[in-house]
């Protein structure tokens, strides 16, 4: 069983981009300024989600955690206007930032292509780690210390 899920996994990540991380900036749905820069000072988590993504409402309140204490950058795709988005958030006590992709643009750039879909990306602006599907919050802080190395 263990190997069919990695399996499943391993397909699902399949067009998640590598390496150097595309340029992902913008103006956030509460009209803040993003920008991820090749030189960060810290590690950062990019979350793609919808609100209409059944795993992401599992995935999302542990990203809500993450953000306390790690830059995280969310990206909502295919999720409606800025507004129903922050309606959403609202409901949910959600304070991550939120870059409305509503055209995938964005999404097929980083091949986010099953949600969630989660980088780390590291201080030189290298993706460090991918993953799709449900994760947890330790596996998600693991994965942010790990990048600062």
């Amino acid at each position: 069983m263990a190997l069919l899920l990695y399996g499943v996994s391993l397909y699902l990540q399949r067009d998640m981009v590598t390496g150097q991380a595309p340029v992902l900036s913008g103006i956030t749905i509460d009209g803040g300024k993003f920008a991820l820069n090749t030189a960060q000072t810290e590690p950062t988590l990019v979350y793609f989600w919808g609100t209409w993504c059944p795993v992401c409402r599992v995935t999302s309140p542990m990203v809500e955690t993450i953000s306390h204490n790690h830059r995280v950058i969310s990206v909502a795709v295919a999720s409606g206007s800025d507004s129903e988005i922050q309606t959403f958030m609202d409901e949910h006590q959600y304070h991550f930032p939120v870059l409305n992709d509503d055209s995938g643009t964005q999404s097929a750039l980083w091949g986010a292509m099953a949600f969630p879909a989660i980088y780390v990306i590291d201080t030189q602006g290298n993706i460090r780690y991918v993953t799709s599907g449900v994760t947890s919050t330790w596996g998600m802080k693991f994965r942010l210390w790990l990048a600062q190395f």
